[in-house]
């Protein structure tokens, strides 16, 4: 290779480069010019401003859920009852997941937070589907360190089960390949 066509090919590379930034910025400036305002959501105790609620899923008409029983993070009994006149978020999870858990609760902080003031009126609860290793001591020291008001609720299988059906609930204990006997994994909806 001659030193002119060496020189003609930095040129060409650097070139190309140039133009794969430009095209790139020019395809950035274009998606972000042409996105969807963000919208506004009346929950009926609260309007959200913002795309941070979408995939918010409203049941209409509403469905009867029947009543349930579980230990809170307090050791105490808490009852699907305690919840009437607040709206619930409830999520089903374990304290030993290793992403969805941890990323659901910091979104219910986020939507805590966006609510501001309207906050107190929605009760966030978190309840354990791994009732063998999710005690209330372990569920306080989990939930707390999201937010103290959050609430952490444990039972046993049977109970979880039976009212897993109004929630679409699936879980199921899975032996971690690379664990001891005691060391399990909980498949379960995410929903």
């Amino acid at each position: 290779m001659t030193p002119a066509s060496s020189h003609n090919s930095s040129r060409m590379v650097l070139f190309g480069t140039l133009l794969m930034i430009i095209i790139g910025a020019a395809v950035v400036l274009l998606v972000l010019l042409n996105r969807p305002a963000p919208s506004t959501t009346d929950t009926g105790a609260a309007i959200i401003e913002g795309d941070a609620f979408d995939g918010i899923t409203q049941v209409d008409p509403p469905r009867a859920l029947q009543e349930f029983t579980l230990t809170d993070q307090r050791g105490e009994p808490f009852s699907l009852s305690d919840l009437r006149g607040k709206m619930a978020l409830l999520f089903f999870g374990f304290t030993h997941c290793p992403d969805v858990c941890p990323l659901t609760l910091l979104e219910f902080k986020q939507v805590k937070s966006a609510l501001g003031e309207q906050a107190g009126d929605v009760a966030f609860v978190f309840i354990s589907i791994d009732g063998a290793r999710d005690t209330p001591e372990k569920l306080a020291e989990y939930v707390g360190g999201f937010d103290e008001s959050f609430i952490g609720l444990t039972g046993d299988d049977a109970t979880l089960t039976r009212l897993g059906s109004d929630y679409n609930l699936y879980f199921a204990r899975r032996a971690d390949p690379n664990g001891s006997a005691d060391d399990y994994i909980m498949d379960h909806t995410s929903s």
